[in-house]
């Protein structure tokens, strides 16, 4: 008999230290998402100061010119001379007919440019700040951190 109950109270036992087991685990969950909620937060917050910000400095580009055009400045170039028309049989003269012998092709050299996104990460991987990265680059605080941050967790 006192077995049975032996048995009963290590059951009652196992399961109330199961239970508080899951409730800690479940809490646990609970502040992670609270952290990430409030990183979203302060990131959307900051995005949004930024934005004030640009908006301001657009608005203040916009501003009307208020100086007029002046039309002393735009160029009059003369017609065109008339088009001396060949006759049919004519000859072509020894000018035309030389090859321009000093004519070379434009020589086109490819241009890479790298991206924001790659030349944030290898400011940030050379121990740069990112206020320092953002003045370089002419972008965002914000923009950079979340960047840094995506990379981070892509790793």
């Amino acid at each position: 008999m006192s077995t049975l109950l032996w048995m009963i109270s290590f059951l009652l036992h196992g399961i109330s230290i199961l239970a508080i087991y899951l409730l800690l685990k479940n809490r646990q969950n609970a502040n992670g998402n609270k952290q990430a909620e409030n990183v979203l937060k302060e990131t959307l917050e900051e995005i949004r100061k930024e934005n004030r910000m640009l908006q301001r400095l657009l608005e203040e580009d916009k501003q009307p010119d208020k100086s007029p055009v002046k039309h002393d400045s735009i160029k009059k170039y003369p017609p065109f001379p008339p088009a001396e028309k060949k006759k049919e049989g004519a000859a072509m003269t020894e000018k035309e007919t030389q090859p321009i012998e000093d004519f070379q092709p434009a020589a086109y050299q490819d241009e890479v440019e790298t991206s924001l996104e790659a030349k944030i990460l290898q400011l940030h991987t050379n121990g740069e700040t990112i206020d320092d990265i953002a003045k370089k680059l002419n972008c965002g605080k914000t923009e950079a951190e979340i960047i840094i941050k995506m990379h981070q967790k892509k790793s």
